[in-house]
């Protein structure tokens, strides 16, 4: 297959896009072109069998400059592919001028989003909301969807296969326990910003830190991070590849997923919690539906309630202080992640719904030859 990958949204190594769909296309032998904002973010080494078309960055209240870029892509290059697989929902505004086929992979309740989004003004959330809604029932007439959740479904009136937003995982490897905790992914208020600088204060009394692994585009709360770090309260790592950033998970005390009760977290499972599990430590999330029956049913960690960062603190506590417990929390993580949500599983199914939606499309084109 070749396979035009479009987003302007997400960073270009973004874990799902980059690490996860592209390489797997790459890995069995599809030709992959990648069209992201790869200007507009730290990036490291991109692999050189890929073709890379950089896009402008859409953003905040700027994004009419990336969309035009990205509708003269498809105008001009899209008929070189046999897929084109995007990843903003926003793009579906563009994608009727491509003559290759189109995949949304919806990894994303992008109504719910709206809500956090501070700059889309109160007045126009509500109208934006149906809009989108209107977007969508539309894109599913026109075009092929993946479901990052199989709860996503609901949006939609027909069917469509879910590849699920899983992680790879190694075998397991023996680590020791060390005096720290850590939190991969965006920093935001919504994602537990502010819970994460109080867990910080607590541990840190106790000789425990606290790493940040992620961006926070937040100004007020990454200069309260940034105070932090330079006081010695906790370790802020700043944006770091997926791949990077997992090889500083093993040992850790325990892994952090404070999201807060907002609704574009509650149908959604936080891709940190498998990484962690991977990694073989301990889980400490909020009790969002899917991300505690995880933790419970892996019995991989501990649940906690919103917003309460003397409950994560004791929890930290309790695992600084008893090893066994820390290793079989993280051992039954690891075993039950590799079991039922594992990537190198996932990635067959996401590889068969890609080569069956082309062969539907060969099959409804035109007979060109007759």
């Amino acid at each position: 297959m070749r396979v035009l990958v479009v987003t302007v949204v997400h960073h270009p190594q973004d874990a799902r896009i980059y690490y996860r769909q592209i390489e797997s296309l790459l890995s069995h032998g599809h030709q992959v072109s990648f069209a992201a904002a790869f200007d507009s973010f730290p990036i490291t080494a991109i692999d050189s069998r890929i073709e890379t078309i950089t896009l402008p960055r859409s953003s905040g209240k700027s994004r009419l400059p990336a969309l035009l870029k990205a509708r003269k892509l498809l105008k001009q290059r899209s008929m070189d592919f046999d897929i084109v697989l995007i990843h903003d929902p926003e793009l579906l505004l563009i994608a009727n001028v491509s003559a290759a086929p189109i995949i949304w992979d919806v990894h994303e309740d992008t109504v719910a989003a709206i809500s956090a989004k501070a700059w889309i003004p109160k007045l126009l959330k509500l109208p934006l909301r149906k809009l989108i809604k209107s977007i969508e029932r539309k894109a599913e007439l026109q075009y092929s969807l993946i479901l990052a959740e199989s709860e996503y479904q609901a949006r939609f009136s027909k069917k469509h296969p879910v590849v699920p937003n899983t992680t790879q995982v190694s075998n397991y490897q023996e680590a020791n326990p060390v005096m720290s905790v850590i939190y991969l992914g965006n920093i935001t208020y919504l994602r537990g910003g502010r819970t994460l600088l109080e867990v910080a204060e607590i541990v840190n009394s106790k000789n425990i830190l606290l790493e940040l692994v992620g961006a926070c585009p937040e100004p007020e709360l990454a200069r309260e991070i940034q105070s932090a770090h330079e006081q010695g309260k906790l370790i802020w790592h700043g944006f770091i590849p997926n791949e990077k950033a997992k090889e500083m998970l093993p040992g850790k005390l325990a892994g952090l997923s404070l999201l807060q009760n907002h609704p574009n977290y509650q149908v959604s499972q936080p891709t940190k919690i498998y990484e962690y599990q991977a990694a073989g430590i301990p889980v400490i999330t909020t009790p969002l539906v899917h991300a505690a029956n995880l933790v419970t049913k892996a019995n991989c960690g501990f649940s906690v309630e919103f917003e309460n960062p003397q409950a994560v603190a004791e929890h930290i506590f309790e695992l600084s202080q008893d090893q066994q417990l820390w290793r079989r929390l993280g051992k039954n993580g690891h075993r039950y992640v590799s079991e039922h949500h594992n990537w190198q599983q996932d990635q067959l199914n996401f590889l068969a719904v890609l080569e069956d939606f082309l062969e539907k499309s060969k099959s409804q084109s035109p007979n060109t030859d007759a």
